[in-house]
């Protein structure tokens, strides 16, 4: 094992972040030191490392003084204490070896214990070398600078190198720094023998020391002195507490250690290797070798990618590992409360395919977390302090962002890991209903139906405000509380999809999933909120506990066409993480990536809202039908309501004789015979599609209550309200004798007589020769293709118009 490796990996990795999905290698990182002068990360890494193992001890006032030369005396105390030794150095006080080793001098035992130590064998496997020797004279100078020569030679005999195991050179040390050389023990330090090492070259070379092999062994000398190397799993919290309480200890998938140092929280998501004492402590970790990663912004999700912000699209597996909050899940279970604005690292192997996604862990509190108190004034960062004065990426809202777009009570949250500032002007206005476990020391606080987390920043604010007062919360981006002002000072604008559902007498209730940061309120409506909200977007506060005021987004009719190319709508720019709806009459809202929209243009006609972001930039729009993604394909399957035959009592039928009159019974009753039928229907029409699962199995979709006259079996899509009922259908038209080779896989296209249609994402694929259907989305697409080179393709419109290949059919 080389240093240069372990010390580059067992240093932080410092991940990349931004828009390129090229991969990065790891790059060193400063860890944590409890020595105050060690800017080399490397000599840092090495000195902690060492004082853990009781080594070295740095100098008065917390302080290591890398550059300082190293005596003779104070190296020998070194390797006696790195042989695990020291505690024999008392019982060599009381002897004499060496002339200028006097009874008054600090190191007289240390000195003297090394020198009666002999270690190692010669090649015939008699005697050994000692440790150290003096100069010849009697003398051993131990406060003389310790030469390079002289230092690799004693961790060559602690290696097991006796002197008749090194060659001979022109120096006598040659054949030991040639030694030294061969099995790693001089890695990361380029001196001749009779240069001076000074303090940080040392605690490198002892360092190297503890992963170098010993003669004749497969064991490196850490695990030869009782340690352990051992598969440490992925880090997943660098502060964790252990079951017996123990704090500051590193929790991995194979189990929490203990330690008795600082980890830098960027090693979380990092797999590899554990470094631990005689103790089970750990003393280092080191990240898989051939191993990458990437750190980016979240803009959206969907089942098989992640959009990043600059709208570049990363490849996800329904099936991919995915480590939040300290568990592990797969990506198709959590992909839908993915919040914009999150930060995710992708983990790479060796073999350059993603391994897993690992969520940073939420350490966003205290000086991690602040609040812009004062009006920025457009030129200087309030946040840049955050990031130590070091390099930094930011982000406002999961969007690029720079100093001019900070504006007065935006809450940013820094990630030392990533290094990455997020920015987030999400604002709650609303009644303060509730703290746990008391106002006067909240850690959470209940706001519309909601608790929310508090952080430390924002007691201070929450203490002059009591239960009933209406406040405005200012939000990190997950939704937690970094602090709160009076609502007269700032009202919050948040937007979100309103579900309302009506109850007893004029009761209603409805529930709001706000678009940024994934939350959802609750609160009481008036009674005809359901007619006017149900599935729009809006903006909600509070102006009373338990209740919420909804009011429909603040959009206009759009002014111009939307160039889809262009990323414009009108003269207006379309803000990166636009969020954008497309629904079917008053329908059900389906969200849409950008990316997905395949007309080259939206008219304004068919633009129902839009609306701004803080810079002017289009920040939502809700469309009307003009992707056809608010649809769901498959074959139309029709079920009438029943009709039978009853009798209707309002016309009755009676006896008559030949001509015509009525017969009578012995109470002068006409004589009733029974009643005309009439055709009664009972039940409702309903109208649903006949599709596949993700399994490839067939389902159906919701019955929706339809009015209207449909072709059963026919290939179409059923639009929904939010009500169930279905509120259109289309007709889908076909492309036959499709060859296998007109589809472009990557591009997810396919080209007829020259059109060049999209294929959706979750396109439906049916085997008409097997009767089964094969998963929606491109792998039922390679499939059928798979399956025959004769297909049969089912679009909704033209590709001009938006449209795209719904379902492919082997005929």
């Amino acid at each position: 094992m080389r240093v240069n490796r372990l010390l580059a990996a067992a240093l932080a990795a410092a991940t990349l972040a931004g828009t390129a999905p090229a991969l990065q290698p790891p790059a060193s990182a400063a860890q944590p030191s409890s020595f105050t002068d060690l800017s080399d990360p490397k000599q840092a890494e090495a000195a902690e490392f060492l004082k853990l193992l009781g080594v070295v001890n740095g100098v008065p006032g917390g302080a290591y003084n890398p550059s300082g030369t190293l005596s003779r005396a104070e190296f020998c105390k070194m390797a006696v204490s790195a042989l695990d030794r020291a505690d024999e150095e008392l019982a060599q006080r009381g002897r004499t070896i060496y002339f200028d080793v006097g009874p008054t001098h600090w190191a007289r035992g240390y000195i003297n214990l090394a020198s009666t130590i002999t270690l190692g064998s010669d090649s015939d496997g008699k005697g050994g070398t000692a440790l150290v020797a003096g100069a010849g004279d009697g003398n051993f100078y131990p406060d003389q600078p310790i030469t390079y020569g002289a230092a690799v030679a004693i961790l060559c005999r602690m290696l097991g190198y006796g002197v008749n195991d090194v060659a001979t050179g022109g120096a006598w040390y040659d054949g030991y720094l040639a030694t030294g050389a061969a099995n790693g023990l001089t890695d990361g330090i380029y001196l001749s023998g009779d240069d001076v090492i000074d303090r940080g070259q040392a605690a490198i070379l002892f360092y190297n020391l503890y992963f170098t092999k010993s003669k004749g062994s497969d064991k490196t000398y850490l695990v030869s002195m009782g340690g352990k190397e051992e598969e440490g799993g992925i880090i997943l919290d660098t502060d964790a507490t252990a079951d017996d309480g123990t704090t500051g200890s590193v929790e991995t998938t194979k189990g929490t250690y203990k330690t008795d140092r600082s980890f830098d929280p960027s090693l979380e998501g990092q797999e590899g290797k554990a470094f631990l004492d005689k103790d089970g402590k750990l003393l280092a970790f080191q990240p898989k070798e051939g191993t990458s990663q990437k750190s980016v912004n979240v803009l959206s999700t969907s089942t098989t990618y992640l959009t990043i912000s600059g709208g570049d699209k990363l490849d996800v597996e329904p099936d991919t590992v995915v480590y939040q909050d300290g568990k592990a899940t797969t990506w198709d279970k959590v992909y839908l409360n993915v919040a914009s604005s999150t930060a995710v690292t992708f983990h790479y192997g060796a073999n350059g395919k993603l391994a897993y996604l690992f969520f940073p862990s939420e350490s966003a509190d205290g000086p991690t977390v602040m609040v812009a108190r004062s009006t920025p004034n457009g030129t200087v960062n309030p946040f840049s302090g955050m990031a130590g004065g070091g390099t930094y990426t930011m982000f406002k809202n999961g969007v690029a962002a720079s100093a001019s777009d900070i504006r007065q009570y935006d809450v940013a949250t820094y990630d030392s890991g990533t290094r990455i500032i997020q920015v987030s002007d999400l604002k709650l206005t609303g009644i303060y209903e509730n703290a746990s476990p008391s106002p006067s020391d909240p850690t959470s606080l209940k706001v519309m139906g909601h608790d929310f987390p508090v952080l430390s920043t924002a007691r201070n604010d929450l203490s002059s405000f009591k239960v009933g007062d209406k406040i405005t919360l200012l939000l990190t981006s997950d939704g937690r509380v970094a602090g709160a002002v009076p609502a007269t000072a700032v009202k919050g604008e948040a937007v979100g999809i309103a579900t309302v559902s009506k109850g007893d007498g004029n009761k209603s209730t409805a529930t709001v999933k706000l678009l940024q940061g994934g939350l959802e309120v609750k609160g009481e409506v008036s009674s005809g909120a359901a007619d006017t909200y149900n599935n729009q977007l809006v903006t909600v506060t509070s102006n009373a506990t338990g209740r919420l005021s909804l009011n429909k987004i603040s959009g206009s009719a759009a002014k111009g066409t939307l160039d889809v190319a262009a990323r414009k709508l009108g003269e207006k720019e379309i803000a990166e993480n636009v969020a954008i709806y497309d629904r079917v009459k008053d329908g059900a809202m389906v969200a849409v990536e950008y990316e997905d929209l395949s007309a080259a243009a939206i008219p304004s006609s068919k633009i129902s809202f839009v609306s701004y972001d803080y810079a002017g930039r289009v920040k939502y729009l809700v469309l009307d039908d003009a992707t056809g993604d608010a649809y769901t394909y498959g074959y139309l399957s029709y079920t009438s309501a029943e009709t039978q035959w009853v009798d209707d009592e309002s016309r009755p039928i009676y006896k008559k004789d030949n001509l015509g009159n009525f017969e009578l019974d012995e109470n002068g009753n006409k004589i009733l015979l029974g009643y005309e039928k009439q055709l009664e229907t009972t039940g409702t029409p309903t109208l649903c599609v006949r599709q596949g699962d993700k399994d490839g199995k067939e389902v159906v979709s919701s019955k929706g209550s339809f009015i209207g006259s449909v072709r059963n079996g026919a290939a179409g899509g059923v639009a929904y309200g939010a009500d169930g009922k279905v509120v259109a259908s289309v007709y889908l038209q076909s492309l036959t004798g499709v060859n296998r080779t007109a589809f472009d896989p990557e591009e997810m296209t396919v080209t007829v007589a020259g059109v060049a249609y999209p294929v959706s994402d979750t396109v439906q694929c049916y085997n008409k020769t097997t009767k089964t259907w094969f998963a929606p989305g491109k792998d039922g697409m390679e499939a059928a293709r798979a399956y025959s080179d004769d297909l049969t393709l089912y679009y909704d419109r033209a590709p001009s118009e938006g449209g795209k290949i719904r379902m492919i059919v082997v005929p």
